[in-house]
């Protein structure tokens, strides 16, 4: 199955509402749209489909400046310019090929093949048992959804195990890409201009040089520059040796569903040993930088914590440089503003991990109202505020159960601080998706930001009144919890201070 001629990208129209069919890559940019968007069963797949995309675009049709850019945002390319970009790719994204298979290597040697349910990030084989699913649940992939899970492996996921090299940027990373309402669009405004891409310091030799991984292989044992490696090769990273393994018979995809297809039932991996010196700077997520030691340290985010994706929205949209630390966001983010996307709407992606376990998949859609990036610290600041509110919260909570005894004051004893945090990212999410979404935020500053502050420091009230009273009741823990309150107030009361 070649990528660049059958009918793979899963898609239903008119926002996602219509018929579902599959679409072929010529289609998608050639033909003028009905407002498609990916269709999937899990956000995860349809994140990686989009990225795919994406990666397949940028390299075969790069374009100069952003006024090229803009050209192909308004009008679908012809025949003749599709043409030209795929053909010096023509081969390089055929699952079959009999040399140099898509993300793959011929000749993989593997005791056993490993079902191919494995590729399936979080699905369980072996002990690992996430989103309470079984083994075995998927024996057979169609080409559309082995694709694109061997994309996602290579680009967005934890390793294989130990011996198993992960990604380039690190076990979890997250993606962060701009949202628009047709998928043509989307990734137009993702796809990033010469200009772009050489800010981030990547080589653009071009397809009769930049090859692929599985068409010029990584040389075991070999140390790796990070700005050796180009565009289309850090792009279509493949860390692993891998080969699939055709199913015996045509069968329904156990994702997809549909008629019977061709597809497989497995695959071969094999450790492999390379070394990659620094960090090579991806342009789909965010980079954060620190010194330690006297040494400046670059990795890309990923989620650490169960906090949502607004907790680090600064990070992701505004480049910080302070002295010791600071971030780059992903570079379509930086880009936007160049093709006068004022209102910005984010895709964000990965997984919360513990080593090679999956914990959950992340995956939200944020947007900020025209305006924003007036004076972006704006932004940072109610970052800032929601943050500081959650953290005096917990602070609190968590001494009235722990106590002091110094204070001569005895704890609840239970863990009322953990629930506590849940609840308020639960409770605070639509007013904080609210105030990012809504000009009037942007528009009316001051009132807004002392709205806003006073809105979350409500529900840190009332969020800790739920959790105490059902204790106050005690005269022992009285003390704890009034000593708790009075805190939390004065926090709040800084907090409402500072945001007027």
């Amino acid at each position: 199955m070649n990528l660049l001629e059958v009918a793979w990208i899963p898609v239903r129209a008119k926002g996602g509402t219509g018929d579902f069919r599959l679409l072929t890559y010529r289609q998608l940019l050639c033909e003028p749209g009905d407002d498609w968007q990916i269709s999937l069963p899990r956000d995860d797949l349809e994140l990686a489909c989009l990225q795919l995309l994406i990666c397949m675009t940028q390299v075969m049709f790069l374009p100069d400046d952003i006024r090229a850019l803009r050209a192909r945002l308004r009008a679908p390319l012809t025949e003749g310019e599709f043409a030209a970009g795929v053909s010096p790719c023509q081969q390089w994204f055929d699952l079959d090929h009999p040399t140099q298979p898509f993300m793959q290597s011929r000749g993989v040697r593997a005791a056993d093949a490993t079902p191919i349910q494995k590729l399936l990030i979080g699905l369980p084989e072996g002990n690992n048992h996430a989103f309470f699913n079984e083994a075995g649940e998927v024996r057979h992939l169609g080409g559309a959804l082995t694709a694109i899970s061997l994309f996602n492996q290579a680009s967005n996921c934890p390793s294989f195990g130990g011996g198993f090299k992960g990604s380039l940027r690190g076990g979890a990373p997250i993606t962060t890409l701009v949202f628009a309402n047709d998928l043509r669009k989307i990734i137009w405004c993702n796809v990033l201009t010469r200009e772009h891409l050489a800010k981030r310091e990547i080589p653009m030799p071009g397809p009769k040089v930049d090859v692929p991984t599985w068409v010029q292989p990584i040389k075991e044992k070999s140390t790796i520059q990070w700005n050796d490696i180009s565009l289309a090769r850090g792009l279509f990273w493949q860390p692993a040796r891998v080969e699939l393994v055709k199913s015996k018979t045509d069968a329904t995809c156990d994702v997809l569903g549909g008629a019977p297809v061709s597809g497989y039932s497995s695959f071969r991996k094999e450790k492999f040993n390379y070394t990659v010196e620094g960090v090579w700077p991806h342009p789909h997520g965010v980079m954060s930088i620190s010194e330690k030691k006297g040494q400046r340290e670059q990795k890309f985010v990923s989620f650490t914590t169960s906090a949502p994706a607004w907790t680090q929205l600064a990070e992701m949209t505004v480049p910080i440089d302070d002295a010791k630390e600071g971030s780059v966001p992903a570079e379509a983010i930086t880009q936007a503003s160049e093709l006068g996307i004022d209102r910005l709407s984010l895709v964000i992606g990965g997984y919360r991990t513990n080593q090679a376990a999956v914990l959950e998949r992340r995956h939200e859609l944020i947007s900020l109202a025209q305006g924003w990036r007036d004076d972006n610290w704006r932004l940072k600041k109610l970052v800032s505020i929601g943050r500081e509110a959650k953290t005096a919260l917990r602070g609190k909570l968590f001494f009235a159960s722990q106590g002091n005894k110094d204070k001569g004051l005895k704890g609840i004893g239970v863990k009322i601080h953990e629930v506590a945090e849940k609840l308020y990212y639960a409770r605070t999410e639509g007013l904080i998706h609210q105030t990012f979404s809504n000009e009037l935020t942007w528009k009316e500053w001051t009132s807004a930001r002392s709205g806003f502050a006073a809105a979350i420091a409500r529900h840190c009230e009332a969020i800790f009144e739920e959790l105490t009273k059902p204790y106050a009741a005690k005269p022992e823990l009285v003390p704890v919890i009034a000593w708790s309150r009075r805190r939390l107030n004065s926090d709040l009361g800084k907090l409402l201070e500072d945001a007027r």
